[in-house]
């Protein structure tokens, strides 16, 4: 797993926005140094990646007090309104099933009065994907387990609380646990005591019996009020029956008068109202189309000869104008032609056919002017356009016209069938006053088959409370008999338990024990101080062996040592835990000396994971540390606290860079 990027948007004393890249460059230089005095933000940063993985489950740090909406509250930058809020990006490779994926998280919250609403997204590969969002805690676990997150996450108190071997066991205790899986063994040994406490004080009540019988007694009376209830439901079902019969006789009476055209009255002529309005409008439309164009439609053949006619004296007038012209023309034109020395023979040719053009033009000049037409083209655009149009107009409107006429009559011979409304003012009356009744009949029965209902619900709850008294009271004593029997039990349980917690942490212990010596001995100056660590599978106490063979006391340790002591307890851990994850550490060296310093700066900080992030003051690793540290530092940064923005900014590069 790799940390690839970091996102601070209004987190802490991180304002606006802020891009953190902590993607190492190289194998050869896996720190990623970030450096800050106190209060920049380095802590700010820690928790940060620990929030976006895990939420609310993220690992209490001594800055969150109280509930978990408190701490996202003042985790919002104080330059800004709360209802903006903040939001953290963290982006990371892990390999899952053999493939490598790219995690983008996004943990965003805001203030909305007097609660904080916190949003989850997740994306995987570049999409988003709302399941993994809804089922992130659970997946996380997948890949970096919560239980040892610590292992990988921690900061100066954290190796301050391992460096006192006394305080160190709860803590070592814990990791061990999560390492091992052992935290399921201990949540269940807890659950074990809550089980005993509960079943411890219990006994058979001795009101049992007198519940009994009086849930014998509620059934008796539900069920007495059941069969009422089926009973008047019986009888509804007969009044109505009759009262539907009585409805029908009197609706087919009614309806064999002719009651339902009497009904029909006030449509049928609100429908001849409107095929009258209907007819006269397609009238108004003939008589309109009648005084038109439309009775030259008799005489068509007298139209066509009319505009052969008009056409003709029109080309008669247009010749006698061109001979005119063309005379005058033809003779300009031969004289061109013998000026140009063109053949006899081809103006004679030429000659000849402009003399038969005019002499046919001529002809055709002296046809007979029989029709005063002047514009002979709205003769032909009558015959070819108007006239059909009007044909196809009036042919609609005499269609509609026929069809008005055949509804006008069904309607005025439904009218003619429609009998007196007073010759059926009894039937009518009859039948509404059986419509009523049955109406107050259907009501009725409605009721009662609701009331037959909530009695048979009633009787059936009484029943089973009955049956549960029942139940209760035949089982009262095989009850108390198990939880005697449980609680005798539990104990056991919670012993064997115990055991199997020992067992199974001395089966791991050998190994781990190793590891920390190992890390031990690459920490610590003289090489042969330790020479064997022991754990306890039980009180998880470290034990160290000097070179003499002797068992070697904490107090003979200096401060330095012990807190190399207590990073290879964490190394040795992480080892053990054999997945590739990031370190990040924040504030290690406060009271390490120079040589021991120089001890974690060689050989931890370079090979304490393929990524390792370090969190750390100007005097934690100052220059001449910075200069034995640079080898491997493949990005470094600089938090710069601004006191006029109360705000932090992200410089890169390191003070002495």
């Amino acid at each position: 797993m790799i940390l690839n990027e970091l996102v601070l948007h209004n987190v802490g004393t991180f304002a606006d926005r802020h891009v953190i890249d902590l993607t190492p460059p190289s194998r050869t230089k896996p720190i990623v140094l970030v450096g800050g005095l106190n209060g920049a933000g380095k802590t700010t940063i820690l928790e940060s990646i620990q929030l976006a993985l895990y939420g609310s489950l993220s690992q209490n740090t001594g800055r969150r007090t109280g509930s978990y909406e408190n701490y996202l509250r003042g985790l919002i930058h104080r330059g800004v309104p709360e209802s903006e809020g903040a939001a953290i990006e963290l982006t990371f490779t892990a390999h899952q099933e053999g493939r490598e994926h790219r995690y983008w998280i996004r943990r965003s919250w805001k203030s909305t009065g007097a609660s904080i609403r916190e949003i989850l997204l997740v994306s995987v590969d570049g999409k988003h994907n709302q399941s993994l969002t809804s089922t992130w805690n659970e997946h996380v676990e997948t890949f970096l387990p919560r239980g040892i997150a610590g292992l990988f996450f921690f900061d100066g108190e954290q190796i301050e609380a391992l460096a006192d071997l006394d305080r160190s066991r709860q803590v070592l205790g814990s990791a061990l646990d999560a390492l091992l899986g052992l935290d399921l063994v201990e949540r269940l040994s807890t659950d074990l005591s809550v089980l005993k406490r509960r079943h411890r004080g219990a006994q058979v009540p001795d009101h049992l019996r007198q519940s009994v019988e009086e849930k014998k007694q509620l059934v008796t009376a539900h069920r007495q009020a059941e069969e009422a209830a089926a009973g008047e439901v019986a009888a509804r079902e007969t009044e109505l029956e009759r009262v539907q019969k009585l409805f029908f006789e009197a609706t087919e009476a009614y309806r064999a008068s002719g009651g339902e055209l009497l009904e029909q009255r006030e449509s049928a002529e609100a429908a001849a109202t409107m095929v009258r309005s209907g007819l006269a409008r397609c009238e108004d439309e003939i008589r309109h189309e009648l005084a038109d164009v439309t009775p030259l439609l008799l005489v068509p053949s007298l139209l066509t000869q009319a505009a052969t006619q008009v056409r003709k004296q029109a080309d008669a007038k247009r010749d006698a104008l061109l001979v005119e012209a063309f005379s005058a023309r033809d003779d300009t034109l031969l004289e061109k032609l013998a000026d140009a020395k063109v053949k006899a023979s081809t103006i004679a040719a030429v000659e000849k056919f402009l003399k038969g053009d005019r002499e046919q033009r001529r002809s055709s000049a002296d046809t007979q002017e029989l029709i005063d037409f002047p514009d002979h083209l709205a003769l032909e655009g009558l015959l070819a356009t108007t006239l059909p149009e009007s044909r196809k107009r009036l042919e609609s409107a005499l269609r509609r016209r026929a069809q008005f006429k055949a509804e006008l009559d069904q309607v005025e011979r439904t009218l003619a069938a429609i009998p007196d409304a007073e010759a059926l003012a009894p039937l009518h009356m009859r039948r509404e006053e059986a419509r009523e009744t049955l109406m107050r009949a259907e009501a009725a029965h409605h009721v009662a088959t609701e009331r037959l209902a909530m009695t048979g619900a009633d009787r059936a709850k009484a029943t089973a409370a009955y049956e549960a008294a029942l139940d209760k009271a035949a089982h009262a004593n095989l009850a108390a008999d198990d939880d005697r029997r449980l609680i005798e039990h539990v104990d056991r349980v919670r012993a064997t338990l115990d055991g199997l917690r020992v067992e199974a942490t001395k089966r791991h212990l050998v190994r781990i024990s190793q590891l920390v010596l190992e890390a031990l001995g690459q920490l610590l100056r003289k090489q042969r101080l330790v020479t064997d660590v022991h754990i306890d599978p039980e009180t998880h106490t470290v034990t160290l062996t000097g070179v003499d063979g002797h068992t070697l006391p904490a107090k003979n340790l200096s401060a330095g040592e012990r807190q190399l002591l207590a990073v290879a307890l964490l190394w040795g851990l992480a080892r053990a835990a054999g997945q590739p994850l990031p370190v990040v550490i924040d504030t290690p060296l406060g009271r390490l000396d120079g040589s021991h310093r120089g001890h974690l700066l060689e050989r931890y900080f370079p090979q304490a994971s393929h990524q390792v992030v370090l969190l750390s003051t100007d005097t934690e690793v100052d220059e001449e540390a910075f200069a034995r540290l640079a080898p491997h530092v493949g990005r470094s940064y600089h938090l710069e606290f601004d006191p006029e923005s109360n705000a932090t900014f992200v410089n890169d590069g390191y003070w002495w860079e």
